[in-house]
């Protein structure tokens, strides 16, 4: 399953049919989703977040989860105890070896089941994505550390160009 199929879509509960708000953010740890984010609206309102073991059904317009009580609601650094070693899995820079950063997640592939991600989909800039879609990356290419995601080898390594076509191609028939 792709990761934006899990965002932005409206959170309810299976036992009750209430409505909890949007999905706004995926929390990954050691390349495995731990953690959904909820935005329930609301000014004052606490963190709310659930693991995605408690999803019972999703598409893009709702996911469902088992009731209320699976959502950990907690206050500003109670927070920092749940998601200590996490980082939000969109729109994160992503750097090469030589420290030199080329691009953001974009989006990922998620295993079923064990919500593992086997492969990150990296932009590395408008015009490039047009040209030749978006860089895929194995996680296992991948290591976060010092909130950053490094990939193991060089931006322009042989092995990271092999990438789907983009828009250019696609619709357009560019070569």
């Amino acid at each position: 399953m792709k990761a934006n199929i899990l965002l932005n879509v409206e959170v309810v509960s299976q036992k009750n049919g209430r409505r909890h708000g949007l999905v706004k953010s995926l929390v990954v740890v050691d390349h495995v989703v731990k953690y959904l984010v909820i935005n329930p609206g609301g000014i004052f309102s606490q963190a709310q977040f659930f693991k995605p073991e408690n999803i019972v059904d999703v598409n893009y317009k709702r996911l469902v989860i088992e009731n209320e009580k699976v959502i950990i609601k907690a206050k500003g650094k109670k927070v920092k105890t749940y998601l200590d070693e996490a980082f939000p899995l969109m729109d994160y820079p992503v750097v090469d070896k030589n420290e030199e950063a080329f691009g953001h997640v974009v989006n990922a592939t998620i295993e079923e089941g064990t919500f593992a991600i086997t492969e990150y989909e990296i932009s590395r800039s408008f015009f490039d994505d047009i040209d030749h879609g978006f860089a895929i990356i194995p996680a296992t290419d991948l290591v976060y550390k010092e909130q950053v995601l490094y990939y193991e080898k060089e931006m322009f390594d042989l092995g990271f160009k092999k990438q789907g076509t983009g828009i250019a191609n696609k619709l357009l028939g560019v070569r």
